[in-house]
């Protein structure tokens, strides 16, 4: 009998990420609710048991696409914070690449948010957990760094009832909120009528910046046609596969 052939890490991982992403394609096809194991099961070359050796459950793979996703966006995080200008404009240029990744990835967008549901988080793996806490600092390594920066150079004062870690989450909120209010997948209202997501989480980030007095301010520069140019410097690609899908940024 012929031993069973054993697989080196790099091939192991090569045949879960092969995994991973035939559950990201069902998600896009039957949405993040109806993904089930047995239907990844079906549509990759591997048996059931070879499955459960690398996820121990649904909640499991589904945070395993989680920190994939997460993986995608710091990719994008981290050229926004290692962009030679200045604080504030790095922190819109992060906001934005937020913004293209949910436009590119919205399977990812919102996985991310659904894996951190108490029964996902109950029943995941400890290994992939822990890469979660990982990866999640990396992201807040990004946004943090920024606002040091700003703090450093003293373009931005916090005041005292706030911490790096209260403007970091009221960024997030508001970049997250316009972004997700404003998706395709959200059912119009009057409210939203004529709102372009682009537009508004340009106005929404400026309005929190202008609010905590981070220089330079709106009446000072014109961040948007900074934002522009430094989006097609930094993004290319991440543009160039927008405006294949149809969609391009409109700031006007």
């Amino acid at each position: 009998m012929t031993p069973p052939r054993l697989l080196d890490e790099n091939a192991l991982q090569e045949r879960e990420q092969t995994i991973i992403t035939v559950a990201i394609t069902l998600i896009q096809r039957l949405g993040i609710e109806n993904l089930t194991m047995d239907k990844v099961v079906a549509q990759v070359p591997f048996s059931k048991g070879t499955v459960y050796k690398h996820f121990i459950g649904k909640e499991d793979l589904l945070l395993a696409i989680s920190n994939h996703a997460i993986k995608v966006l710091s990719d994008l995080f981290s050229r926004a914070y290692l962009f030679k200008g200045c604080s504030r404009e790095r922190m819109l240029l992060l906001n934005f690449s937020y913004l293209i990744y949910a436009i590119l990835y919205p399977e990812l967008f919102q996985s991310v948010i659904c894996a951190k549901s108490q029964s996902v988080i109950g029943k995941a793996s400890e290994q992939r957990l822990n890469e979660n806490d990982e990866l999640g600092v990396e992201l807040l390594t990004a946004i943090h760094g920024i606002v040091n920066d700003g703090l450093a150079d003293d373009s931005l004062t916090l005041p005292e009832y706030m911490n790096v870690q209260q403007l970091s989450f009221a960024n997030w909120s508001i970049a997250y909120g316009a972004i997700a209010l404003l998706s395709g997948e959200v059912e119009s209202c009057s409210g939203r009528t004529d709102l372009i997501v682009e537009r508004e989480l340009f106005n929404h980030s400026n309005l929190l910046f202008d609010g905590m007095g981070w220089k330079p301010l709106t009446k000072d520069k014109k961040h948007c046609t900074e934002l522009t140019i430094a989006l097609q410097s930094l993004f290319p690609q991440e543009l160039a596969l927008m405006k294949e899908k149809g969609r391009q940024l409109n700031f006007s």
